[in-house]
């Protein structure tokens, strides 16, 4: 299983750098729409099931998507964009009330849910596009995605050959405290060796504290996507990839490092 994980991962970032070197910030927005689309698909999977909620699903999907969009293209309305498209949950949930079957409970529970998927799933993402508009060669874009899979793969390596301190069984009964530190570590490696060649000109000791930052909240980020779905008594959040999962369990540590990222250069690194 490990070798069909890493070679399904080098031909998805092989087509991913390909993408990106022929068509530069509009391939990244488009390939980030795909997969926006896909993250609010799995999620809405998990938090909508069955037939009952289907037309909730795909409103869901559809909300996350004009959420994401509206704030790719016009990055003033993220947080307006965000408040709407929650606002507009109320609808479909209101209409669903109709049915009596539906416990008020479950209704008002499953839409504080599709409110933080549209967050998470829909909004999260347009960090992303943003951080490709951040310096002219895509140095940030490309910075935080190192930084991010560089801690994911010494910590899924290290936690398999040396783990044996658990770091949250309760949540992810596979990740050891081994393994954080060595992401700890990679993270910091290789994001500083990254600013010597491509971000010479930004303050090395904002840069540390950058790659430790964002090595910390990606593995929040992917323990608090191990949370929900071990709440849905799930193992993976779909099969998109052989050895991988779901997109969302790939993509859990970017969604929460591209925001950090992108905030502390753009109002600390940056000014």
């Amino acid at each position: 299983m490990t070798g069909v994980r890493v070679i399904s991962g080098f031909v998805a970032l092989f087509i991913f750098i390909a993408i990106i070197t022929v068509f530069k910030y509009t391939g990244i927005a488009i390939t980030t729409f795909l997969i926006c689309f896909r993250l609010l698909f799995e999620y809405g999977r998990m938090a909508l099931p069955g037939a009952a909620y289907r037309p909730a699903r795909l409103y869901f999907i559809l909300l996350g998507l004009i959420a994401y969009t509206t704030s790719t293209l016009k990055n003033d309305l993220l947080l307006h964009s965000f408040v709407l498209s929650t606002l507009l949950l109320f609808v479909q949930f209101l209409l669903l009330a109709k049915k009596e079957e539906l416990p008020l409970e479950e209704l008002v529970s499953k839409m504080g849910l599709c409110t933080l998927g549209i967050l998470y799933a829909g909004v999260c993402p347009v960090y992303i596009t943003l951080l490709a508009k951040l310096s002219d060669h895509l140095e940030w874009f490309l910075f935080t995605l190192l930084v991010v899979f560089a801690g994911d793969i010494a910590a899924y390596f290290v936690g398999i050959k040396f783990g044996r301190s658990k770091l949250f069984p309760r949540i992810s009964p596979n990740k050891s405290i081994e393994g954080a530190i060595a992401s700890l570590f990679a993270s910091v490696i290789i994001g500083l060796t990254f600013r010597h060649f491509f971000l010479p000109k930004t303050d090395l000791v904002l840069m540390f504290f950058l790659c430790i930052l964002t090595s910390i909240v990606a593995q929040l980020g992917d323990l608090s996507e191990s949370m929900i779905k071990r709440s849905f008594n799930i193992k993976d959040s779909g099969h998109i990839m052989p050895g991988h999962g779901g997109l969302l369990d790939r993509l859990d540590a970017v969604l929460f490092g591209a925001p950090l990222v992108y905030i502390f250069a753009k109002f600390v690194v940056l000014q």
